[in-house]
Order: structure tokens, then C-alpha cells, then sequence
């Protein structure tokens, strides 16, 4: 009789979903895992944690943006009028180096819990090269200050630029290296940035390079949130 008409036998049992579950658990611990399958998991994991830890806050831009605003912007006030040039003075220097560790100490304070644990062994190692690369730069400041007395030169192209074009471009290596392609272009437009600013002369360059070094962050920023919000 079709099961449309058959109104005596009694209705068919329902699977129990418990079971189908316990079914499904065991089939799934029961197939071993392919080390192909594993080596590829670990690798997505790896590039999603890498990727949340690149994706940096846009607030820290914007204070970055703001530091170097005030602080270029104090040493540009100070040397504007001089003639002959004779580098920044005592109060300039005390707002460019002061803006600079209030930054240093609100990014080491936000990205603490990122850089403590065994994984961020590789993090500390890159900081403590960049930092070497940074004191070098105005180590050798001294000595061309020690060999020509040059003001123009040695107070005031040199340490306005240098920074961002030799950081610069060993940052742009090592992003490139990674593929990491936006963050290596932001550091080789900072690294053509200070090349051009070094046209404008000895006081001029701190005013160029402060505005459009807080420009090239401020873009920074806006990507950043959108790829948050992505």
C-alpha cells in the first residue's frame, strides 16, 4: 500500500539527534588529520594573528601625526628668521625631543599586551634594530658636525631629513621582504619626502617635513580605518 493511503501502520521513527551528533563527533575524531591540512591551518593562523597585530589602532597615527606637527613645527618657529642659519635653540629642541617621548611612552602603553609573550620575540628584535639604525643617524650627525662646523649642514638639513630617508629605507627593505606592499610604500613615500624636503634649505626643510610627514600619517590613519572596518 503507498505510504500516502496507509493509515494503520504507525509513522516512521525519528532519528535521534543526539545520536547523529555523537555519529558525526566520532567519524571526525576517528579520520586522522593530513599533515598537509595541519601545515596549512597553522599557516592561516599565523597570517590572521600577523595581521591583527600589523593593523595598529588609526588613533596612534593621529598622535604620531600631531607630534610631528608641534614638533618640527617648534624647531621650524625658532630657525624661520635666522640668518646666517645656526640650528634650532634650547626651547625647540626641549618641544621636539619632549613630543617624542609622551609619543614613544603612548605606544609602547597601548601595544604592551602585543609585545609581551614568546611570540613577540621577532617584534623586540625588530625594534631593537630600527632603534640602532635611528641612534647611528645622529651619531654620525656628530661627526659631520665634528668635521666641516656646518650648522646648515649638520643642525639642520641633515637631522630634518636623515631620519626619515635612511630608517626610511631600511623600513621599506624589510616591508617589501615581508610583502607587506602598503606598508613599504608608506615608508618609501616618507623616504622620497625627505629627499625633496632637502631642497628647502636649512630652515625650511623642518616646516616641509613636518607638514607633509603629518600629511602622509593622517592618510595612514584613514587606511587603517577602513581596513579595521573591513
Amino acid at each position: 500500500m503507498s505510504g500516502r493511503f496507509d493509515l494503520f501502520s504507525p509513522p516512521p521513527a525519528e532519528p535521534d539527534p543526539w545520536e547523529t551528533a555523537t555519529e558525526t563527533e566520532t567519524s571526525d575524531e576517528g579520520r586522522e588529520l593530513d599533515p598537509r591540512e595541519a601545515a596549512a591551518l597553522l599557516e592561516q593562523a599565523t597570517l590572521r594573528a600577523e595581521h591583527q597585530f600589523d593593523i595598529q589602532p588609526p588613533f596612534l597615527f593621529i598622535a604620531a601625526a600631531v607630534t610631528v606637527l608641534v614638533a618640527y613645527g617648534a624647531v621650524w618657529l625658532s630657525v624661520r628668521h635666522q640668518h646666517p642659519y645656526s640650528g634650532p635653540t634650547g626651547t625647540a629642541l626641549a618641544v621636539l625631543y619632549g613630543t617624542l617621548a609622551v609619543w614613544i611612552v603612548l605606544v609602547v602603553t597601548v601595544l604592551r599586551r602585543a609585545l609581551s609573550g614568546r611570540s613577540s620575540r621577532r617584534r623586540r628584535l625588530e625594534g631593537i634594530t630600527f632603534a640602532t639604525i635611528w641612534i647611528c643617524v645622529y651619531v654620525f650627525q656628530g661627526a659631520l658636525h665634528h668635521a666641516d662646523h656646518n650648522h646648515a649642514i649638520a643642525y639642520g638639513i641633515y637631522p630634518a631629513v636623515a631620519p626619515l630617508i635612511i630608517v626610511g629605507a631600511a623600513a621599506a627593505g624589510y616591508e617589501a621582504a615581508r610583502e607587506k606592499h602598503a606598508r613599504a610604500g608608506f615608508a618609501t613615500t616618507a623616504v622620497a619626502l625627505g629627499a625633496l624636503a632637502s631642497f628647502a634649505g636649512p630652515a625650511g626643510v623642518w616646516g616641509v617635513t613636518g607638514v607633509g610627514l603629518c600629511g602622509l600619517l593622517l592618510v595612514a590613519a584613514a587606511a587603517q580605518f577602513w581596513q579595521r572596518r573591513g
